[in-house]
């Protein structure tokens, strides 16, 4: 993961780490969410762990070496993806993902746990819209 140092601050007499993370980690997921996300996005297993890659900065040569293929296989690849998901580049595809993410947690028989505390409370005031 990309990170720059900026100086240490004290928060309440606590010290706040000194990097700032720019990019997302396949880890922000479980397991869980990510077979749901490749189930709703009609993901290949390959997809899925390029996708996975991709959260987690690898270059296209990167993610080759770790899944044993050429880096001009992961390009075809990652270019049928962006295709597949109506998406122009990396960027977007995180996007394209997390956004999918969300819609999965808000759904209304989701095997996925709710991340709004009101909604798993029953008080969501957006309830009208899960139906």
């Amino acid at each position: 993961m990309s990170a720059r140092s900026v100086p240490a601050i004290a928060l309440n007499g606590k010290k706040v780490s000194s990097e700032i993370h720019r990019s997302p980690s396949s880890a922000m997921f479980s397991n869980r969410a990510w077979g749901e996300i490749a189930r709703s996005l009609k993901l290949s297993g390959r997809e899925l762990q390029i996708v996975r890659g991709v959260f987690d900065d690898q270059t296209e040569s990167t993610i080759a070496t770790e899944l044993g293929l050429s880096p001009c296989t992961i390009h075809t690849h990652s270019e049928r993806l962006y295709r597949k998901l109506a998406v122009t580049g990396r960027v977007k595809l995180v996007l394209r993902i997390v956004d999918e993410f969300f819609a999965l947690t808000a759904a209304p028989e989701t095997v996925l746990p709710s991340i709004c505390c009101n909604r798993a409370a029953g008080r969501c005031p957006l309830r009208e819209n899960w139906v």
